[in-house]
């Protein structure tokens, strides 16, 4: 055949040959020289730069241009977009930390009694006469002694005037602490956060890889959808149980293993700020130990991995049972993931409340060295995860009732100007969401946000 440079075979008229490589002219034969060794010594440099050459050529040609950016990114850009991620995350903890502590206040305080007036006043006894020669008898001392003894209250308890309002609290702290009282527990805060992302994210890919699913924190959609529950896409994953179960896994395996430095967390809060120890690992090494208690270690699994399963299960639920895809109806879905989330905020409150009295206790018994601490509010008990909830519910403090009403209006004025509003024993249903305007305030925050500047797409609560 003729060579290639006098121009196309007409027998293949729309066949051009590559240009890379080697041509047929060029190809280096091998010599029929008797003497092999200096034939083979002076051809190998020859083959082997021609071998490269042709590499060399072909990676030029291939364009990388859609795979990878214009130019690598540099050690100093590395670390520079690393500190800058740092600082935001630290910055965004810090606002929202005085609303975490006023949140975790409300949801600690055993509420203060108050008696239940009946009407009815004891009568006063009289001092009784002393005989002459008789002994002087103190009736003053016999009095105090059959009065119940009210203990002191610690001069760095709040005064919290409504059970449930996070302003209150905040003020309360600024006056008695100042400014370091509100943003207590920050560095804790934000350790612990940092921390649960890494582990998280580093147990849910190892978990992942070892069963041969996809990752759930890795988005497989072209245009993934606004506000998806949690960062978390098992949509495009070929196992969406699987994933599931291998998302609220890591989850709790990172909860538990934070557990102590949680316990630490919440100890800084609760205590007044002028008590040391107030750094991380002094806190931490006041436990008496840094594994899991058992007694909080239900709660706590619940407290992990509750809200990551129903955030991931959420989606596929909604595309499997009701039709609503992130794709095809993308606000529908944008609406029930919202929708999704304040009920998960609903779910998580009780079993928060209950998890921070635990941890509360677990602080106070298993201190070392062993010595009374000094709350500045009064710690709720805590009878495990049932039993906690029942004590909030119908034991602890009191709350006011509605009245029957009466239907005779001159017996009704009567009665409300005898008697005071009628109470009952126990917070009600409503103690165990103390402090739920902190987590709807962030997730509206959030969702406005992304509606209206494409930020914080993820969701999510601050």
């Amino acid at each position: 055949m003729s060579a290639h440079k006098e121009g196309p075979n007409p027998l293949r008229p729309y066949y051009y040959p590559p240009s890379v490589g080697n041509t047929a002219g060029t190809t280096p034969k091998p010599s029929p020289s008797p003497n092999l060794g200096a034939k083979y010594g002076s051809s190998q440099p020859a083959s082997s730069s021609s071998f490269g050459s042709s590499a060399r050529n072909i990676l030029a040609d291939m364009d990388y241009s859609e795979y990878l950016s214009d130019a690598s990114p540099s050690s100093t850009a590395t670390i520079k977009a690393l500190a800058e991620q740092a600082l935001w995350k630290y910055t965004s903890v810090f606002l929202a930390q005085p609303f975490d502590v006023a949140k975790t206040v409300l949801q600690v305080r055993a509420p203060t009694q108050t008696p239940i007036s009946t009407g009815y006043t004891p009568p006063r006894r009289s001092r009784p006469r002393r005989r002459p020669g008789s002994p002087d008898r103190d009736v003053s001392s016999e009095e105090d002694t059959q009065r119940p003894q009210v203990p002191r209250p610690s001069p760095h308890a709040l005064d919290i005037k409504s059970p449930s309002s996070l302003t209150a609290v905040l003020s309360t702290l600024w006056q008695k602490e100042g400014a370091w009282g509100i943003f207590k527990g920050t560095n804790s805060t934000y350790v612990h956060s940092v921390l649960l992302s890494t582990i998280t994210s580093f147990a849910r890919s190892f978990f992942a890889a070892i069963f041969g699913v996809p990752d759930p924190s890795l988005s497989f959609q072209i245009n993934p959808p606004n506000g998806s529950m949690g960062g978390l896409d098992i949509l495009s994953s070929p196992a969406p149980m699987a994933s599931l179960a291998i998302a609220a896994s890591a989850a709790g395996i990172a909860g538990i293993l934070l557990a102590p430095l949680d316990i630490a967390r919440t100890k800084l809060i609760l205590t007044p700020s002028t008590h040391p120890p107030r750094s991380i690992m002094s806190t931490l090494n006041t436990l008496s130990s840094w594994a899991l208690p058992w007694s909080i270690a239900p709660i706590t699994f619940l407290h992990s991995t509750l809200p990551t399963f129903m955030s991931a299960s959420l989606p596929l639920f909604l595309r499997s049972k009701l039709n609503v895809d992130p794709v095809v109806t993308p606000n529908v879905y944008a609406l029930a993931t919202f929708v999704g989330q304040g009920l998960e905020l609903g779910v998580k409150m009780p079993i928060e409340t209950v998890l921070r009295r635990g941890q509360m206790q677990i602080a106070q018994s298993s201190s070392f060295p062993a010595k009374e601490i000094q709350t500045v509010i009064d710690v709720g008990p805590y009878k495990g995860v049932i039993g906690t909830m029942r004590s909030i519910i119908y034991e602890e403090g009191e709350r006011t009732v509605k009245a029957a009403p009466v239907k005779n209006a001159v017996a009704n004025r009567t009665t409300s100007l005898a008697r005071d509003p009628p109470r009952r024993k126990g917070q009600g249903f409503e103690g165990l969401w103390r402090g739920w305007r902190v987590g709807m305030w962030g997730l509206i925050g959030v969702w406005g946000a992304a509606t209206l500047g494409g930020v914080g797409s993820k969701g999510g609560e601050f």
